[in-house]
């Protein structure tokens, strides 16, 4: 049986999730990114979205943003439209492909930064650059380590925020990571949780996969 647009999509997704390291999923991204805004779109990807919300409720004043993890600039472009902001945009990716499909968009992004960020999370940038951090759907499984939280608070401004989000189901042990990783910053003080809310990623499929969007500032 032909799968459907929607089971196609969550196959993609699922491939740079569920493959065997990050060399692989880097590949599957490069393969995906002249179609990937479609295929979020296909399946309502909500991760997007609910990051930019937070960002409308809690960074109005920001004036230095940066979009770890940017992908095609999905959360840059809603930032841009839906909330106004006109301020310094800076994207960040490993992938170069996906990249070049965010510059398309014509989003005024001041940099263009292709790094990856390993489980330091140390940023190729001065440390308490920006107002806003902003890391949309690499905190997974072959993406961003869960410790890397850590070393990228470094490049806010103190007082600044955050906003991470992050599957809320488990995916093997990397969520029980990711929540130790954050609690040890808050019981250090480095960092304050704001808000916390849990939400659906893909309603526009069978997918039972519960994320949450968290916005951290620091202290």
């Amino acid at each position: 049986m032909e799968e459907t647009k929607v089971e196609a999509a969550l196959n993609n997704v699922h491939a740079v999730i569920f493959c065997n390291n990050v060399k692989d999923s880097q590949g599957e991204y490069s393969g995906w990114c002249e179609s990937y805004d479609k295929d979020a779109d296909t399946l309502n990807y909500q991760s997007p979205l609910q990051a930019a919300k937070m960002f409308g409720k809690y960074c109005k004043d920001a004036k230095t943003v940066l979009d770890v993890g940017s992908g095609t600039g999905k959360a840059a472009q809603l930032i841009r439209g839906e909330y106004g902001y006109d301020g310094d945009l800076d994207l960040l990716d490993f992938n170069l492909n996906m990249l070049q499909q965010a510059d398309k968009k014509k989003l005024n992004i001041r940099n263009f930064i292709q790094h990856w960020v390993d489980d330091t999370g140390e940023l190729p940038v001065k440390e308490g650059s920006y107002d806003v951090i902003i890391c949309v759907g690499s905190f997974v499984p072959n993406h961003i380590p869960v410790t890397a939280m850590r070393g990228m608070l470094k490049s806010l401004k103190h007082g600044g925020a955050m906003i991470l989000t992050t599957r809320n189901t488990k995916v093997g042990s990397y969520k029980l990571d990711f929540d130790r990783v954050l609690q040890s910053m808050i019981d250090a003080k480095e960092a304050e949780l704001v808000d916390k809310e849990e939400y659906k990623n893909y309603p526009g499929a069978d997918d039972h996969v519960l994320n949450v969007v968290l916005v951290l500032r620091k202290l």
